[in-house]
């Protein structure tokens, strides 16, 4: 083993932590407890920008690294060993608070998620809960009273939600990977801002027990890394089945394929669907986008829209919206200072349905998926902007229910017809902005979507997330106990 490395030296405060790096970094003699104190030096760089609602106090993470020193010199599987990573603030952890973003609704937690429980028995390293569009109604990040986080790339612009401090949190180096929750794009949107990959899972892959619900019929766990390799290294510790939440299921065995087709077609919107909301930078990128694809050996087929459109304007349209009634409609109902407007608004909507609405649009639902899985025949894959466009803070505080919309517009229809969505960073726009390309596939497909999005994020290079770290290309995950 080489020379354990110095806290103070520049290669550990410049470390990537991005999984291949901090194996090597654990293997050339980086201790967990070094790593947890190089964490706090980097939160603390950005203490005053509402990227977390909770950190776990020092001396509890001491003793999470000394039990997890203690399981791998005892011969442990700890596929993430070491790995720092947060969780959304309506993600429990017994012991620790959650809010919500709403001080008034906040509550100790006495059960700990099903996918906390998994990633620590993985070896990652808990840091703490990280700040969110309140009561995960949003895809904006700027919908919380008690302070948001801005965009790392250019504070003027919104940093995407509602898992907005945990897209922060991976893009500006804190933490190596965090967990959000996925409703109409949540776990996609703020990825695509922030320029690393938000992984989507089928609904039911990714056990929700633990979570806050907005709607529990198809909310999802998703995963925000620095590389899809990284993603998908956490999907496979915390998929699978458990009893505790009513839609989990045995995950169907899945053959992906071992590296990207010579060949492959992907669907485009025709043309009429495409939207980018007057954002010519956007549309450029993504026609970039288009010709990376066809250069790794893709044919671009043009497929009707109109099913997925229609199922994703059901998701905030419709009486599904009463699903999170279930959750925060006694928050709501108060004029509590703490619950944002836009919020209010956006939970008190559901009391304008009636059971015979909720049907209509279970029926509706049923009639849109038979349609898009015709679709889906026709192609290998989906390739759609993550969001097409982004918005300046002054412009969604002027206009918060249209332009939130907007940015939902390629993502609301993914998890009420229970597909498998990727977003990969697809390049910076012209004004340093970032660009997400989302990739799409069939129910429980999601592990075929990998190659895909590895050769296009290696195609795209750059930087990982909004650090000065270069990309490194494809690489293995971590994987056991290091030496």
């Amino acid at each position: 083993m080489n020379k354990p490395l110095d806290l103070s030296a520049p290669e550990l405060q410049t470390l990537s932590f991005d999984f291949p790096t901090l194996s090597a970094a654990y293997r050339d003699g980086l201790s967990p407890l070094a790593l947890v104190e190089e964490v706090h030096r980097r939160i603390r760089e950005h203490r005053d920008r509402h990227i977390w609602t909770y950190l776990i106090p020092q001396e509890q993470l001491i003793e999470q690294t000394r039990k997890l020193e203690q399981a791998a010199a005892h011969g442990a599987s700890l596929p993430l060993f070491g790995l720092p990573f947060g969780v959304k603030d309506n993600i429990d952890v017994a012991g620790l608070p959650t809010g919500a973003a709403c001080a008034s609704f906040t509550y100790t937690a006495t059960r700990t998620a099903h996918v906390v429980e998994r990633l620590q028995a993985a070896g990652a390293i808990l840091i703490g809960k990280q700040n969110m569009d309140q009561f995960a109604t949003g895809l904006v990040g700027i919908r919380s009273p008690q302070g948001y986080c801005r965009n790392p790339f250019n504070p003027d612009y919104v940093p995407g939600g509602s898992s907005s401090g945990s897209a922060v949190a991976v893009s500006t180096g804190q933490v190596s990977f965090s967990i959000g929750s996925d409703t109409g794009g949540s776990g996609r949107v703020p990825a695509a801002l922030n320029n690393i990959v938000g992984l989507k899972p089928t609904p039911g892959r990714v056990s929700s027990y633990g979570f806050l619900y907005c709607n529990r019929s198809f909310d999802v766990p998703p995963v925000f890394a620095l590389t899809s390799e990284d993603a998908y290294a956490v999907l496979d510790q915390i998929e699978g089945y458990d009893a505790r939440d009513i839609y989990s299921v045995n995950v169907p065995r899945e053959e992906p394929p071992a590296r990207l087709p010579k060949h492959f077609r992907f669907g485009l919107p025709a043309e009429k669907y495409l939207n980018f909301f007057g954002d010519q930078l956007a549309e450029a990128q993504f026609e970039t986008s288009v010709r990376r694809l066809i250069d790794l050996g893709g044919e671009a087929m043009e497929i009707d829209f109109e099913p997925f459109a229609e199922a994703g304007k059901l998701v905030f349209n419709s009486a599904f919206i009463a699903e999170r009634w279930l959750t925060y409609g006694a928050a709501a109902e108060p004029a509590d200072p703490h619950v944002h407007p836009a919020v209010r608004l956006a939970i008190l909507a559901a009391k304008r349905y009636s059971a015979a609405d909720g049907f209509d649009a279970v029926y509706a639902l049923e009639s849109h998926k038979r349609k898009a899985a015709q679709e889906l025949d026709k192609v290998d894959i989906l390739a759609l902007p993550t969001a097409g466009t982004v918005y300046r803070i002054k412009d969604v505080e002027a206009d918060p229910v249209a332009l939130n919309a907007n940015l939902g517009y390629y993502t609301y229809f993914a998890n009420p017809l229970r597909l498998a969505a990727i977003s990969v960073p697809a390049g910076l726009r012209s004004d340093g902005l970032p660009f997400g390309l989302c990739l799409l596939a069939r129910s429980f497909e999601d592990k075929r979507l990998l190659p895909y999005a590895q050769a296009f994020h290696d195609a795209v290079g750059g930087k990982l997330g909004a650090t000065g770290h270069a990309f490194h290309g494809a690489a293995p995950g971590i994987s056991g106990v290091p030496a």
